[in-house]
């Protein structure tokens, strides 16, 4: 028995002392350490098989923004502090829907999140209204209040007659969010119209804005306007999506990488023998590690384990679009879309024709039936904080409604960038 330890002993040290050995020793470790660097980088990319769900909603950034916001709504309470406000022909009208929920309101900290550190000259391009969604507006605790009325632009509920009034709060008595939901959207677009803004901007009230939002937005409006011709790249775009969640990006049939994966594993695997080839021939020196061996544990176990790590790593993480692109499909939600004021009149239209549905739905076809393209901002200038729906909807629905890098943001970086950006718009 000790023989035979003892042969299979210096059977394995010849084989790992072999270049063959060697290789697969390097490749090993070298594999481990980038795996471990995917497994510390990419733990938040919900896509990714290095993904954990333990910390990932934790409020980062998001909580520091909320600081921000409390200050700011503080300042705001001053009776004596006057804030600037929009001025008649500001560029961006952004319309708040807000209901009352049963337990927490996040109203106030989006408004705050929102207004917080503007620039003198983007608070006069951006007029702020809400629609207060209740029948009864007092049942709101942010109703009336007066750091309200000193911050925003505008604070109001329905104006409608008697006739429509009842059947809302027959909608709102039987909690049929589907229809009643479509109206607000509605009733929230046909006032920013009736401002006369270039662009509209509808936020639901459960968000959080990052710094610098205002001057990122007019950045890429003023970047998509530059491709919105006819012909062009943006041309014909009914939204910019400012808020978006990385649980709709993953590996599709249609991906070309992921449709030929197989050929891809082949391809780069000869690709690699070749090379390989190539530098042994070239290069004596590399012949007495590169023999056949040694070629064939790289090409047949080093590629191929490189390879499925790229595919690992997940589709949002290796390619992310930074900027503006093109989302026409598997966009989410309405946390945050801006509309030009032209395509207001005819998705209204559209809107009021259905009546009745999840409004980002119809709104997805809309854009479909139209040929509309949908383009989404990256990074993320809007987080969803709102992990209780004001609309009955699931907690894990809420929860999947979740930018997931958002809370890495440096509130260093973000202001240092804001203040580049906000100068830009200045001159």
């Amino acid at each position: 028995m000790f023989a035979s330890i003892s042969i299979n002993s210096a059977t394995l040290k010849c084989l790992l002392c072999s270049s063959a050995g060697k290789a697969l020793v390097a490749s090993a470790i070298c594999w481990i350490l980038a795996f471990q660097y995917c497994r510390l980088r990419y733990w938040r990319e919900p896509h990714s098989a290095f993904f954990q769900s333990e910390h990932v909603y934790d409020l980062q950034y998001s909580k520091f923004r909320e600081g921000q916001a409390h200050k700011f709504i503080e300042t705001a309470r001053d009776p004596n502090m006057v804030l600037g406000k929009a001025l008649p022909d500001a560029e961006i009208c952004a319309a708040f829907v807000t209901v009352k929920r049963e337990s927490k309101q996040y109203i106030d900290d989006a408004i705050g999140s929102m207004l917080e550190g503007l620039a003198n000259e983007e608070r006069r391009n951006l007029y702020v209204y809400v629609l207060f969604a209740n029948t009864d507006p007092t049942v709101h605790p942010s109703w009336n209040q007066s750091w309200l009325n000193n911050a925003i632009d505008a604070a109001l509920s329905y104006n409608v007659g008697e006739d429509v009034m009842g059947h809302l709060r027959e909608l709102e008595e039987k909690r049929d969010f589907y229809d009643k939901g479509v109206f607000d959207y509605l009733y929230a677009l046909d006032y920013c119209y009736r401002t006369g803004a270039p662009y509209i901007a509808i936020f639901e009230d459960d968000i959080i804005l990052a710094d610098g939002w205002m001057a990122k937005t007019r950045q890429a409006l003023r970047r998509i306007e530059k491709g919105a011709g006819k012909g062009g790249e943006f041309w014909n775009w009914v939204y910019l999506r400012l808020f978006y969640t990385e649980t709709a990006i993953e590996w599709q049939s249609t991906d070309f990488m992921y449709r030929h994966m197989a050929w891809i594993f082949s391809a780069v695997a000869v690709l690699g023998y070749t090379s390989l080839l190539t530098i042994r021939c070239c290069v004596p020196s590399s012949r007495r590690h590169l023999d056949n061996w040694a070629i064939g544990v790289m090409c047949l176990v080093t590629i191929p384990a490189f390879i499925a790590l790229v595919f690992m790593v997940g589709k949002n993480s290796l390619y992310p679009s930074n900027g503006v692109f093109k989302m026409n499909k598997h966009g989410c939600c309405t946390q945050a879309l801006v509309f030009p004021r032209g395509q207001v009149l005819e998705l209204g239209a559209y809107l009021s024709e259905r009546g009745r549905g999840q409004t980002d739905t119809i709104i997805e076809d809309y854009s479909d039936a139209r040929g509309k393209q949908r383009l989404a901002l990256r990074p993320q200038l809007v987080q969803h904080v709102g992990l209780q729906s004001s609309r009955d909807n699931e907690f894990i629905n809420s929860q999947s409604t979740w930018a997931f890098w958002f809370e890495e943001y440096d509130p260093d970086i973000l202001r240092k960038e804001h203040e580049v950006l906000s100068k830009g718009m200045e001159d």
